[in-house]
């Protein structure tokens, strides 16, 4: 088939044509204002975000549509394509009459943040000779933004740090993450190749150029470029990490979240909050999956280092519950819902509760959710009492009335006098001096 003018003008747009397999361009029967393209291509699926009337002429209209992404579902305000792969690029482009889905088989993963490109790893200051945060260098300084999400002040400072006689290397890396996480691959290499032959950073820079090369990621020596137990301790967690995301891209799930789970400490390849709720995502979306990895999820949960704090923790929980009461043990399920009571937003409070004493009630602890009745209904106003039904549970907690006695049955007059004539011979033979 030959190509259209369309998309031979879309295959001429970044990412770069050695990238690039073969492009799709589909017209969409939405307004702009009413669109939203997210991209999960750890699911390899793009959902089109839309208003609920419009979707079903948006389904219908991308129903064979496209050969990259061939399975569309409709849902109650989105349209779902499920896509052949995830090394996939796909863009809203809002500069034709109608609005276009444009999508581009790449012969590498995607790389763009929106894409679930490679995160930014801290890497260990004090173990590359450099200040701890804030930092008393601008390359020392710039990695302690790039931290904290503040990446146009760490480029500024990353880029103070490669000027004069002795660039840093650090600087020249992070250049290169900075330049890609802005769809620019090319000018990426070039700094990553800067710092390549300085240590330790040569093996960082070698795994960023091998994501980028179709013959690397399918060659034999991928596996060592990217074993973490061969990187010097400061950069250790940026090849972990990377490793990660490429398997998970792959398809692992569950062996991930293994692997996962003991480095979701403060000195983990998860530490702080942008790592960690990277991490976590991936657990809870175990939790979440239900089945056998649900359960086996449910276990690592349970040994997860400080599951009660940090990022996602009440999300966590809820979805740990939700499988413990699925495997038969709303109690257990019930305790850990009430363990973040504190931490459920004041408009998910009367939910919350309600599932929390329901639980309780389930599992036949109706002490337990009679405390927590009593305590939502010294929070919730009538209005929202009486809308979730919290009467009839309240009446659920109270113990069922005793049977009522039953009448006795008549007896037999033989049988009556029989008895009798036993007692009677009964205490003659207990009674002392007695003649029979």
């Amino acid at each position: 088939m030959t190509p259209t003018v369309a998309v031979l003008a879309l295959l001429a747009l970044a990412p770069p044509l050695a990238l690039t397999r073969t492009a799709e361009r589909i017209p969409l029967p939405v307004r702009r204002d009413a669109l939203t393209l997210r991209i999960l291509p750890f699911e390899r699926k793009l959902r089109l975000e839309v208003p609920p009337r419009a979707v079903a002429a948006l389904a219908r209209r991308l129903k064979g549509a496209s050969r990259l992404c061939p399975v569309v579902e409709a849902g109650p305000a989105a349209v779902t394509l499920r896509c052949r792969s995830n090394r996939l690029r796909a863009d809203l482009d809002f500069h034709t009459t109608d609005p276009t889905l444009d999508l581009r088989a790449l012969a590498v993963y995607p790389w763009r943040p929106e894409e679930e490109g490679p995160p930014f790893v801290p890497l260990d200051l004090e173990g590359l000779g450099l200040t701890p945060c804030p930092g008393a260098t601008p390359d020392a300084r710039g990695e302690c933004l790039l931290d904290e999400g503040r990446l146009q002040e760490a480029l500024d400072q990353f880029a103070e740090a490669i000027r004069g006689p002795h660039p840093s290397p650090l600087a020249s890396l992070r250049l290169g993450d900075l330049a890609l996480a802005s769809d620019e691959p090319e000018l990426a290499m070039e700094y990553w190749r800067r710092a390549n032959h300085e240590y330790p950073f040569g093996r960082l820079v070698m795994a960023r150029l091998c994501e980028m090369d179709p013959r690397c990621m399918r060659s034999e020596e991928r596996r060592a470029i990217f074993d973490a137990s061969r990187v010097a301790a400061p950069v250790r967690h940026d090849i972990f990490i990377r490793a990660i995301r490429l398997r998970l891209l792959a398809g692992e799930k569950l062996p991930v979240v293994k692997d996962l789970v003991p480095e979701m400490t403060p000195t983990g390849a998860c530490a702080g909050t942008t790592m960690m709720t990277w991490c976590r995502r991936f657990l809870l979306d175990a939790l979440r999956g239900g089945g056998p990895d649900g359960a086996e999820a449910l276990a690592l949960f349970l040994e997860l280092p400080d599951r009660a704090e940090g990022p996602l923790s009440a999300e966590l929980y809820r979805a740990a519950a939700d499988e413990a009461a699925a495997a038969g043990a709303p109690v257990f399920a019930a305790n850990m819902l009430a363990a973040v009571t504190g931490r459920v937003p004041e408009a998910d409070q009367p939910a919350h509760l309600h599932r929390v004493a329901s639980l309780f009630l389930q599992g036949g602890d109706r002490a337990r959710a009679e405390e927590i009745i009593l305590f939502a209904q010294g929070r919730l106003d009538r209005a929202t009492w009486r809308r979730d039904g919290w009467d009839a549970l309240q009446r659920a907690t109270r113990p069922s009335p005793p049977p009522a006695p039953r009448p006795p049955e008549p007896l037999d007059p033989d049988l009556a006098a029989a008895r009798t004539a036993v007692e009677s011979a009964r205490l003659l033979q207990l009674s002392p001096g007695a003649r029979p």
